[in-house]
């Protein structure tokens, strides 16, 4: 049994400021949903959301430079997406088609085909990829691929691209396979049969054309782990390469509830986990009459997109594209990480991420290197002949020189105890029963 639950709001014209009312029909069970979505439609936007409809639908999202760590940190501590320009500046290694169709032409991939109207997984060689790639929009349709190399290791494949992007990409410390911040990187390595059990976090290559259609290059979706998104390649040169439009983690529940009003929509199910929606203008300014606004980017060559955990975005290229992408698990953005992998994995027993063992491995790496750091940091406060006297206490050599001496002042106390008539001067020791032989010995216990 269902019901029809309408749902109304004044919505103003941007063109006309004339209102209309509109309704979204929503089917829900009557139990055990009742009145699921009232919370969040049953409020009619204020005055102030539309007129903030009327001259902006999406937020402004912060344009940053290399270097800017301090800013980076500041926003990114409230988990808002960034975009780092001119990362080119430092990137090495050929990224065209042409290059790639020299080096790796011979492999075999699967092309996502939609020319046809219906989206096709076809295996076919990189090289015939490529031919379709750099094809016009007009005789080639849309064609793409995500997650290339989709199984193999980028380190394995693309040695010199691993290196290049390493290299490149803005605040390392997150990022990188090696970053102290990225809690991923503490996790150990493991032998070569159980490497596999490793959660691969890239970075991958992701190739399409123009979403001619407007049905999205990437549909709306989510991710456990924060991202940074690198354009490399755009056919068009100075124009943007694509279009991003990035939801905060605190609008999640509205959008959803937006989705599953639309006809079609399920109660049942997470419409941004099914990746089936790609956001049109016209469902994107009646989100932004809900007070759902998302960050609207336009990449171009050389920026970086920084997308935090738990953050829905989709994607649409306006031309054909190459992009390298890598995931990282940061303290920040933790708590989205562990809701969203809830949510994906509830019901199951696998945890393809691991993420207790990857926090677990994390905790113990960043204590050792907190040890580490306190002993370095104890030892820069020493003298420079006290360092150098601690320095060859620790050699063998040192460690041989502190053994014999311990076993000569032992054999001074031991030997001849009836010889041994010279006591100790030191209050502290006025109870002691113990006697020296020689004055050294005293002198040594001194």
């Amino acid at each position: 049994m269902s019901h029809q639950l309408d749902i109304d709001f004044r919505m103003v014209s941007t063109q006309e400021g004339n209102a209309s009312v509109v309704r979204f029909p929503t089917d829900y069970p009557s139990t055990p949903y009742p009145l699921i979505y009232r919370e969040v439609f049953d409020t009619p936007p204020q005055p102030a959301i539309i007129n903030e409809v009327r001259v902006h639908t999406y937020r402004a999202i912060p344009r940053l430079s290399r270097g800017q760590d301090r800013v980076f940190r500041a926003l990114w501590s409230l988990q808002y997406p960034m975009v780092v320009h001119r990362v080119d500046d430092g990137l090495q290694a050929r990224w065209s088609p042409e290059a790639f169709t020299t080096s790796h032409g011979n492999d075999d991939v699967l092309m996502i085909d939609s020319r046809s109207g219906v989206m096709e997984w076809k295996k076919v060689k990189a090289s015939e990829f490529f031919s379709e790639f750099i094809r016009t929009d007009i005789v080639r349709g849309s064609v793409k691929l995500k997650d290339w190399p989709p199984s193999a290791s980028f380190l394995e494949e693309f040695k010199y691209h691993y290196d290049a992007f390493m290299s490149a990409v803005p605040m390392p410390s997150y990022t990188r396979d090696n970053g102290f911040k990225n809690l991923a990187a503490h996790l150990p390595d493991l032998p070569k049969p159980h490497r596999s059990l490793k959660p691969d976090l890239g970075p991958k290559m992701y190739l399409a054309t123009r979403d001619i259609d407007g049905l999205g290059s990437t549909a709306l979706h989510l991710d456990i782990t924060s991202a940074v998104n690198i354009l490399v390649y755009a056919s068009d040169g100075d124009p943007p390469g694509s279009i991003w439009h990035i939801f905060l983690a605190s609008d999640l529940e509205r959008l959803r509830g937006y989705l599953r009003s639309l006809p079609g929509g399920q109660a049942h199910t997470d419409p941004i986990q099914a990746q089936t929606t790609y956001l049109t203008p016209g469902m994107l300014r009646e989100l932004c009459l809900l007070g759902v606004k998302p960050f609207e980017v336009h990449q171009r060559y050389g920026e970086a997109i920084f997308i935090p955990a738990g953050c829905a975005h989709q994607v649409s290229n306006t031309s054909a594209c190459i992009k390298i992408a890598c995931d990282f698990l940061c303290v920040e953005g933790i708590y989205h990480s562990a809701r969203v992998s809830e949510e994906i994995f509830r019901g199951r027993q696998e945890d393809l991420l691991g993420l207790e063992s990857m926090l677990w491995h994390a905790w113990v790496s960043l204590r050792e290197m907190s040890q580490v750091s306190v002993a370095l940091s104890t030892q820069e406060t020493k003298t420079r002949k006290e360092r150098k006297r601690h320095n060859q206490r620790h050699t063998v050599r040192g460690q041989d020189d502190l053994a014999r001496r311990k076993q000569e002042r032992r054999g001074w106390d031991t030997a001849n105890e009836t010889d041994a008539t010279l006591r100790c001067p030191d209050p502290a020791c006025a109870t002691s029963v113990r006697k020296f032989r020689v004055l050294d010995g005293v002198f040594n216990h001194l």
